[in-house]
């Protein structure tokens, strides 16, 4: 089961983007081959106060230069072929585009597979 956990800076990307967020996830994931499985998203909004851009050797940098960012990172409990997670980074960057075109992010995406020793899942059976 994919866990997606996409971080955004609050100011840039209120509440109301969050159904395009879902969109823009259900293709890349219809695209890398994975929608028959069960997946999970968070959005974690960072707001200013939780937001700290260190421009490194520039340290004039302007505010037009701290990024804005759109952080993807997807949990997988196995590995997944390159050609997948290709497809899947094709289809999200495509959307994203098209879907968010007004903000114009930076994406970044990080895929992290987890063997299954270093994986531990507990969910409660459901009562009915």
């Amino acid at each position: 089961m994919p866990l997606v956990i996409i971080t955004v800076r609050e100011e840039l990307f209120p509440e109301t983007y969050y159904w395009d967020l879902q969109e823009c996830m259900t293709l890349a994931l219809r695209a890398a081959g994975w929608s028959a499985e069960p997946w999970v998203q968070k959005v974690v909004r960072l707001p200013p106060a939780e937001f700290t851009y260190k421009p490194g050797a520039n340290p004039d940098g302007s505010a037009a230069d701290v990024p804005n960012f759109l952080l993807v990172e997807v949990l997988l409990a196995r590995p997944r072929p390159k050609t997948e997670k290709q497809a899947f980074w094709d289809e999200f960057r495509a959307a994203v585009e098209a879907r968010l075109r007004s903000k114009e992010p930076d994406l970044v995406l990080c895929f992290a597979e987890l063997p299954g020793e270093n994986l531990y899942y507990s969910r409660k059976p459901s009562p009915l």
